[in-house]
């Protein structure tokens, strides 16, 4: 086996582990923040339920549901989300990787010194695509998470546990009844992923320019700025992403057609800043998570990589 090959395979499965052991953390500590920002983009501005849920939405949200309600549907989440997780960090490790060898089988022919460098374009592509394809296991999952999370605020029929529910939605609506909103999960996580890692790496060649250390607390800021802009851009699809999969025809307040359609109803019902709902939980939720998840993939990798280079 080539270097080349050794350095890959060693480098997919530091991916790995990382990324486990991140989402583990991230997981664990985010989940209530997550339960927080579904139920804020579910809220109805004129929905009186309850009681007025526009200020302290949080605050609000425990003193009627309790801190049991913050994680409703976890262990569902940690089961499935973490092998999830995995899978989209390893598959855009791997494209990368691919991306990489192909062109430095093209610089070969070209004799272009630089043509093996991922330039911003690719960096965005591959995050889009990774996400594309690791979304085959993570719609599913958002839906029940989702409903779970939600069900009690909208007042829908209560499940305790995710079997009854994934079997009710089947032989209600069918097995693609789990991958509803798979277009828009695509669009809003892919442009996400996408955008995190252009910007990380426009970020990582001015860190570079200006001189500054690459050290672990630098690499986490740039990452919390990568992911509160990313966010930012992704968050009027992701209000239409999580209505469109949880809605219920004549039980729900709100009822989608497509996400085009959501986005009309969404500026209806309020006005343009409707489609920034809960836009504070998520981005913070966004930030911290793929800030913790890259983060420790990277700190790991360099600690395995240097205990391998040390063993040599």
């Amino acid at each position: 086996m080539k270097d080349d090959e050794v350095n890959n395979l060693g480098n997919m499965l530091y991916t790995l582990l990382g990324s486990v052991f991140a989402s583990i953390i991230s997981r664990t500590l985010l989940y209530p923040l997550d339960t927080i920002k579904t139920n804020k983009q579910v809220h109805i501005n004129n929905y009186k339920t309850y009681q007025n849920f526009d200020k302290f939405f949080f605050f609000s949200f425990i003193k009627k549901f309790g801190f049991k309600g913050l994680y409703k549907g976890f262990l569902f989440a940690s089961l499935t989300t973490i092998p999830a997780t995995s899978l989209y960090f390893c598959c855009f490790e791997y494209l990368k990787l691919k991306r990489i060898d192909f062109k430095k089988k093209y610089k070969e022919k070209s004799e272009d010194e630089n043509f093996d460098h991922l330039n911003y374009f690719d960096y965005f592509s591959l995050g889009l695509l990774a996400e594309i394809i690791s979304c085959i296991i993570f719609v599913p999952i958002d839906v029940v998470k989702e409903r779970l999370q939600a069900q009690k605020y909208l007042q829908l029929r209560e499940y305790n546990k995710s079997y009854y529910l994934i079997k009710d939605l089947i032989n209600r609506d069918g097995f693609f009844r789990l991958y509803r909103g798979y277009t828009s999960t695509c669009l809003t996580y892919g442009m996400f992923g996408g955008f995190f890692f252009f910007f990380q790496n426009i970020g990582q060649k001015l860190m570079k320019e200006l001189s500054i250390e690459s050290s672990n607390f630098n690499s986490f800021q740039l990452n919390l700025i990568c992911s509160f802009l990313s966010g930012l851009i992704t968050s009027p699809f992701d209000v239409v992403r999580i209505r469109y999969q949880i809605q219920e025809k004549n039980k729900t307040l709100f009822y989608y057609n497509n996400s085009f359609d959501g986005i009309n109803k969404l500026l209806k019902e309020g006005n343009i800043f409707n489609l920034f709902k809960g836009n504070i939980y998520r981005c913070s939720l966004l930030c911290l998570s793929m800030s913790i998840n890259v983060t420790i993939i990277e700190i790991l990798k360099k600690i395995l990589n240097n205990t391998n280079n040390i063993k040599n």
